[in-house]
């Protein structure tokens, strides 16, 4: 009888320690009791890390991110309004080559202030946009040509 009493009291214990979502069942290996506990345990934190998610990604001035979005703006409306047949996405794209082509320094966001601001050099910047245009003007003609030969020949 006290060898019951004896064993009871050990499954009662085990029993008292774990939580109440793994009480009736008995854990194979103690190892994988602890890791499951692990993840209701409370992350500790350094204060550091806890400022680390509230902080940009990157390092610029309010300023700096607003030319930043001015550039890639002028850059997407130059790419994507290339070919457009549409009269105000045609101008949009005229607008920003114009501003990318003019060397005018004189006003604060201009092309070449923008791009000194930011780091970039802005007539190799200019000089790739210039190039990316002219191969996209050839692969675009090269298929209107083909499209052409195409409607002919049916």
């Amino acid at each position: 009888m006290i060898g019951k009493k004896h064993g009871m009291a050990a499954a009662s214990k085990h029993r008292i320690r774990a939580p109440f979502w793994v009480q009736g069942l008995q854990p194979r290996n103690v190892a994988v009791e602890e890791k499951v506990m692990t993840l209701f345990q409370p992350d500790i934190l350094v204060g550091a890390q806890f400022q680390n998610t509230y902080q940009r990604r990157f390092h610029l001035d309010p300023e700096r991110v607003l030319m930043l979005a001015v550039l890639q703006d002028a850059v997407v409306c130059f790419q994507e309004n290339l070919t457009a047949r549409c009269k105000r996405k045609q101008v949009m794209h005229l607008e920003a080559e114009e501003w990318i082509l003019n060397t005018d320094r004189s006003y604060l966001f201009s092309f070449e202030n923008v791009c000194e601001a930011l780091g970039y050099d802005a007539s190799y910047m200019r000089d790739g946009l210039l190039r990316w245009k002219r191969a996209m003007l050839e692969l675009d003609s090269e298929r209107s040509t083909r499209q052409a030969i195409g409607r002919v020949g049916t």
